[in-house]
């Protein structure tokens, strides 16, 4: 996997490079495209907002924050990875069976998991066992 960095010049990246942006209390990741959507990259992304796919320009993915370069997952060629992605279009989004995290990861043919769902249900197991032992004592 490349290395994390901040970078705004997508250009030299392929597609299929994972993205990240910050939306509040989470991130959004997605993918840079192998296209052009309203003359800018394309970002391929599974988003609650479209309800599940959507491939848009990078202008409209970054929503004015700062885009962080994530890096490549897996071996599979970008060819395959874009296939991949586009064969989820029509799927509808769960923030628990199938989010952002889990698309990249899926189209990328790699473990299929979302380390931010992960570190939710974490927070929220410990947040309820020190409920539990504040009652009981």
């Amino acid at each position: 996997m490349i290395p994390h960095q901040f970078h705004q010049d997508i250009s030299a990246h392929p597609a299929g490079t994972v993205i990240r942006v910050k939306h509040g209390w989470y991130d959004h990741v997605a993918m840079l495209g192998d296209r052009a959507v309203a003359g800018e990259r394309s970002v391929m992304a599974f988003s609650a907002q479209a309800g599940g796919f959507v491939e848009q320009p990078y202008m409209s993915f970054a929503r004015g924050q700062a885009v962080t370069v994530e890096g490549y997952l897996g071996v599979l060629p970008s060819t395959v990875v874009m296939h991949r992605a586009r064969m989820k279009r029509g799927q509808a989004y769960s923030w628990l069976a199938f989010n952002c995290e889990h698309f990249v990861r899926y189209a990328h043919g790699v473990d299929v998991d979302s380390p931010q769902l992960r570190q939710w249900a974490f927070l929220g197991g410990v947040a309820g066992l020190l409920t539990l032992a504040a009652r009981a004592g």
